[in-house]
């Protein structure tokens, strides 16, 4: 591509602000300390960890919402206690939820739970999950930097790497690469974007070329060759927090990143089966939803030099 990329960027920024605000960006309001969302028949179950963000005390305000038609239809889907849940994630009719020191799993029709896995006195504060197959999940824990691999059928688990202050991760099945961002270490905003093959023995975690820094939270698969990660840009400050945050898309080939500004506190992202993005604002106790041309605004004309509708968006993990 012969344009300038910087200056590429920057038109892409300018087009981005002004057309979320002219355009269906919708926003979900009313939530509590929002971290995490996925999608589900038309709605979204999304995180809660209630009225003050405490990251890992237990104190029974966390829940889960579910939103559909851009209200919250409940405030608490699943009546079970939660302290501070983050990652979700579904496989089948079974929401997955870290919990701090556990990984919890409910059934979305009869709202009951039926999986549990206790780490308490091993992990510090689970975080996000990603499903494998329909059996294994993959699970960080940022307080430890541990990265684990989930087998929920048989109820074990097992240790992929270490990560200083792991946070979001992503699994790409048709290629086998898991991709970890992290915080850095002490959550100084120092964090990298991490991969391996998850099933290829003596893989070990490496940053990926030329990696991002930030203070990254989310990760979405844009396209094949796109990633997309969310980035706090400061240290963590629940009460205040920085000013705005960032977005970087990554070019898996290139290994080129291309930083844009976004709301504060955007925290673990997803995209929809309309390929919607879907942006926690947890500062803010909303959800951003972004329509698909606003979610291509941000990346596709990186790719095609400004044409619109032509990237290939071959993972879809909603439901």
């Amino acid at each position: 591509m012969k344009k300038s990329l910087p200056l590429l960027l920057a038109g892409i920024l300018a087009t981005t602000v002004s057309f979320a605000q002219s355009t269906g960006l919708r926003t979900v309001t009313g939530l509590l300390s929002p971290e995490s969302v996925v999608a589900w028949k038309g709605g979204y179950f999304v995180s809660q960890m209630g009225y003050v963000p405490d990251l890992a005390a237990k104190d029974g305000n966390g829940a889960i919402a579910f939103v559909k038609g851009h209200k919250i239809k409940s405030p608490r889907y699943f009546n079970d206690t939660l302290h501070a849940p983050k990652g979700l994630t579904i496989i089948d009719h079974t929401l997955y939820v870290t919990d701090i020191d556990h990984l919890k799993g409910y059934d979305i029709k009869s709202r009951k739970k039926v999986f549990d896995l206790n780490l308490e006195g091993k992990a510090g504060m689970l975080n996000d999950i990603t499903p494998a197959n329909d059996s294994l999940l993959v699970m960080t824990d940022s307080f430890k930097g541990d990265v684990w691999l989930v087998n929920s059928h048989t109820v074990t688990i097992k240790q992929l790497g270490n990560i200083p202050a792991a946070n979001g991760v992503l699994y790409n099945k048709s290629t086998d690469e898991l991709y970890v961002c992290s915080m850095g270490p002490g959550m100084n905003g120092k964090g990298l974007l991490w991969h391996r093959k998850l099933n290829v023995n003596g893989e070990v975690f490496e940053p990926v070329k030329n990696s991002p820094t930030g203070l990254f939270d989310g990760i979405v698969q844009l396209d094949s060759n796109h990633l997309c990660v969310s980035d706090w840009t400061a240290v963590i400050e629940l009460k205040h927090g920085p000013k705005h945050g960032t977005l970087h898309v990554y070019n898996l080939s290139a290994g080129t990143d291309f930083p844009i500004l976004v709301t504060h506190s955007p925290a673990d992202i997803a995209l929809d089966k309309w390929h919607q993005l879907l942006i926690p604002v947890m500062l803010d106790n909303t959800l951003q939803i972004w329509s698909p041309e606003e979610t291509e605004s941000i990346y596709v004309p990186v790719i095609t030099g400004g044409k619109l509708g032509t990237a290939s968006v071959p993972v879809d993990r909603s439901h």
